[in-house]
């Protein structure tokens, strides 16, 4: 079955799902615009490569409808523990296993995606896209949405420290942020490219989708004293956690709906790249 996008507001939907976390709210919106606008199809069976929780693949069915047949892999076991009900269900298998050492046959599935992952794929990031590309069957599609190398040149304390004249202070600060979200490569749209090209894939699209100019306030929600938001995750009222996220898509809707879609990919501190197995 190809699931396509839906005609959705995906800031609302990112708004929901993410009630107890503004930086996840605000770049997932982003992020399914962008799967959106580039006519993504999720073809059946699909690996999700660093599922994490499932938040993000559950996110994903809200937006473009239930695969038929989606596997997930996480390297990390506790996210794997943190998977609620929703994502148990979505999930025929949520597998705790390496990007580098797939544990599947040759041609398993018709789509692999590596949202927000692939960064993090240390060592052996040559190997993991041999792998992507050893359990795609020919003719399937894999999707990966990565920062670049000039994310974290943005971020908005980094950009403070510099403008104070601290360049030491603003490499200090971006390299903790970058430890903190498991960032270690950050290559340029063409590197990023190069990369899949080595490893057997042909580049369908590139396209930015978290503009360097929003990047700042990306960074800013991300800001460790506003984790305290991360509470909000007990509210169990319903009502109430409509109210937080019709909060959330307010503040971010002017936002949203001033930045395009599909960047050039040079001008973004985070891509989106569709390649297929021929």
């Amino acid at each position: 079955m190809h699931i396509t996008a839906h005609q959705t507001d995906m800031l609302t939907l990112s708004c929901r799902r993410y009630w107890f976390k503004p930086m996840a709210a605000f770049f997932n919106a982003l992020q399914l615009r962008a799967y959106q606008a580039a006519s993504v199809e999720l073809a059946s069976p699909v690996l999700d490569v660093g599922c994490s929780d499932g938040g993000f693949g559950v996110l994903l069915s809200d937006a473009f409808g239930r695969p038929d047949h989606l596997v997930g892999i996480e390297l990390l076991k506790g996210a794997l523990d943190a998977a609620g009900p929703e994502a148990r269900s979505l999930y025929r298998e949520m597998l705790h296993g390496s990007a580098t050492s797939l544990p599947f046959p040759d041609d398993s599935f018709q789509t692999v995606t590596a949202n927000a992952s692939l960064f993090a794929v240390h060592p052996g990031l040559d190997e993991a896209i041999a792998e992507f590309h050893r359990v795609l069957r020919p003719g399937g599609t894999f999707y990966a949405s990565v920062c670049t190398d000039r994310y974290d040149q943005h971020y908005w304390l980094t950009r403070l420290f510099r403008r104070a004249g601290s360049d030491c202070l603003a490499r200090r600060y971006a390299d903790s942020m970058n430890t903190r979200m498991m960032q270690i490569h950050m290559f340029s749209p063409k590197e990023w490219q190069s990369q899949l090209v080595r490893g057997g894939f042909v580049i369908r699209q590139c396209h930015g989708f978290l503009s360097l100019a929003d990047t700042p306030f990306w960074s800013f929600l991300a800001w460790t004293p506003l984790r305290v938001n991360g509470v909000l995750r007990y509210i169990s009222y319903p009502t109430w956690r409509n109210r937080v996220a019709a909060c959330y898509e307010h503040l971010f809707r002017k936002r949203f709906e001033s930045t395009r879609a599909l960047l050039p990919a040079d001008e973004s501190g985070y891509i989106f790249i569709e390649a297929k197995k021929l």
